[in-house]
C-alpha cells in the first residue's frame, strides 16, 4: 500500500481517533471531553474511497451481469436444439415445421411455435403461442416460456396504446424444416432441409439452426436468410445485446457465440423497430456473408 494513498490516510486517521478516546485515561484532561466524531477531513476521505471504491466495483458487476445473461442464452439455445432434435428422433425424422402465420391462417397446423409478421403484434405476445401444444409442436417438450426468450432482450410491443414484453427472442433458419404449404423466401437452389438425413448433404456443423434475433427485427418463426438474386438484401437481422454478440447454435447441436464484425451490422440491430424486411441492403457486410455461408446446402446442378 503506497505511504500516501487515500487509504493509508484514512487508515492513519482512525488510528489516531481511537488512540484519543482509549488513552489518557488518568491525569487532568485539557478539553472538557473525548471528541466522539470524525473530523470534516476525515469524514471526505471516507467518501472518497467510497467513491473510488464504487467506481472499481460497479463496472465489474455491471460486466458480471452481463456474463450470466450471456450464459443464460446459451442454455435457452442449447435447450431449443435439444428439443429439435427430440422432436427428429420422435417423428421419424421429420423436422418441425418452420415458417410464419397468424392462429387464421395456420388453421390448426402447428409450427415449432407461432410466429407472424409485425402487423401481428399479438403473436410475439401470446404466451400459448409457445407453450400451448394446440399451436406448437415445441410446447410437449418445452413448458416453460422463459426459454424463448434472451435475458437481455428488454424489448416491448405495442398494442392498442399499450406496451406488452415480448415473449420470444430466438427463430430459426428458414432453411430447416420450412412449411411446403408456407410461401419461402428460401433460394429453389438450395436445401430446405425437412428430414434430418438431409443434413448429410453439407456440413450439420455448419449449418445454422436457432439464432438469437434483433429485438426490433424478430417476427416469423423462421430466420429468413436471403441466398437469392437480392445482393445485400438483410431480411433478419442477428442480436448483438451480448457485447455486439448474438448466440446461435447448429444443426449438430453445437452452440457458439459470435461477434459481429461490422459496426452497421450492430449498429441496425440495436434499432427499436424494423418493420420493413426489404430495405434494409447492406452489399458486402461480413456478418450477412458469414450467415449466408451457414444457411444450407446448393443442390446439385
Amino acid at each position: 500500500m503506497r505511504r500516501n494513498s487515500p487509504i493509508t490516510f484514512a487508515v492513519a486517521a482512525y488510528q489516531r481517533r481511537v488512540g484519543r478516546l482509549a488513552g489518557n485515561t488518568a491525569g487532568p484532561r485539557p478539553n472538557p471531553g473525548p471528541r466522539l466524531g470524525f473530523t470534516l477531513i476525515e469524514l471526505l476521505v471516507v467518501i472518497a474511497i467510497i467513491a473510488i471504491l464504487a467506481g472499481l466495483l460497479l463496472p465489474a458487476l455491471a460486466g458480471a451481469k452481463a456474463k450470466a445473461r450471456k450464459i443464460a442464452c446459451v442454455s435457452n439455445v442449447k435447450q431449443l436444439a435439444l428439443t429439435w432434435s427430440l422432436y427428429a428422433t420422435d417423428h421419424n425424422d421429420l423436422l418441425p415445421e418452420n415458417g410464419a402465420g397468424s392462429e387464421e391462417s395456420l388453421a390448426g397446423r402447428r409450427l415449432w411455435v407461432v410466429g407472424d409478421a409485425h402487423q401481428n403484434p399479438g403473436a410475439m405476445t401470446n404466451r400459448d403461442y409457445l407453450v400451448n401444444p394446440r399451436f406448437a409442436s415445441f410446447a410437449p417438450y418445452l413448458a416453460d416460456p422463459a426459454i424463448y426468450k434472451c435475458p437481455a432482450d428488454r424489448s416491448k410491443v405495442e398494442i392498442a396504446g399499450r406496451e406488452y414484453p415480448r415473449l420470444r427472442s430466438y427463430s430459426l433458419n428458414s432453411y430447416i424444416g420450412w412449411a411446403e404449404w408456407i410461401p419461402s423466401f428460401n433460394s429453389a437452389r438450395y436445401w430446405t432441409f425437412r428430414k434430418g438425413a438431409e443434413l448429410a448433404s453439407g456440413s450439420p456443423a455448419q449449418t445454422l439452426l436457432f439464432l438469437d434475433v434483433a429485438p426490433g427485427n424478430i417476427c416469423y418463426a423462421g430466420f429468413v436468410i436471403h441466398l437469392g438474386s437480392l445482393e445485400g438484401l438483410f431480411f433478419h437481422l442477428p442480436s448483438a445485446e451480448h457485447e455486439k454478440s448474438g448466440v446461435t447454435s447448429f444443426a449438430d447441436g453445437h452452440v457458439e457465440t459470435r461477434k459481429w464484425a461490422e459496426p452497421a451490422t450492430v449498429e441496425q440491430a440495436r434499432a427499436k423497430w424494423i418493420p420493413n424486411h426489404l430495405t434494409l441492403y447492406l452489399p458486402g457486410n461480413r456478418d450477412l456473408e458469414w450467415l449466408k455461408a451457414r444457411a444450407s446446402t446448393r443442390l446439385p446442378e
